[in-house]
């Protein structure tokens, strides 16, 4: 683990409050369907909806505002906080991936993520499609300052 940079090292793999989307109007603004500024990622069981909005709207000054929502085949009350537990916990270890990039910058990305497999499988596939939709977020993103 000594080859890793100090900074990596120290990060904390934690998941704040202020780190979680609640507001109404941010969460309704990423299932418009009229807006063109609503970007999303689908891999396998998981289905990524985010956009770029200023950080005085999220009411915090955090680079990122995340939610989670366990899809409609999960019908009862156990299962869809299993899976909602599940996906907050694979976002908490893999969520550098995205904070780095924003980090530095003025504005804030909200992101919803969605579940969309069966809950029987939840387990294998959250922990497997997860990080790779937020590595393709994170994509294109790189992609999108390469331009500027």
């Amino acid at each position: 683990m000594s080859d890793l940079p100090a900074r990596v090292e120290e990060r904390r793999l934690t998941f704040p409050p202020s780190y979680r989307l609640k507001r109404r109007r941010l969460i309704r603004s990423l299932f418009d369907r009229d807006r063109d500024d609503v970007q999303t990622v689908t891999t396998g069981c998981v289905r990524l909806l985010y956009r770029v909005v200023e950080r005085e709207a999220l009411g915090h000054d955090v680079p990122l505002q995340v939610g989670f929502t366990p899809g409609p085949r999960a019908e009862s009350g156990v299962e869809r906080n299993r899976i909602r537990r599940l996906l907050r916990e694979v976002y908490r270890v893999h969520q550098y991936t995205l904070v780095d990039l924003f980090v530095c910058r003025p504005d804030a990305l909200i992101l919803m993520v969605l579940f969309r497999g069966a809950p029987e499988q939840a387990d294998d596939c959250i922990e497997r499609d997860l990080p790779r939709a937020l590595e393709r977020v994170a994509a294109s993103f790189k992609e999108g300052n390469e331009g500027e």
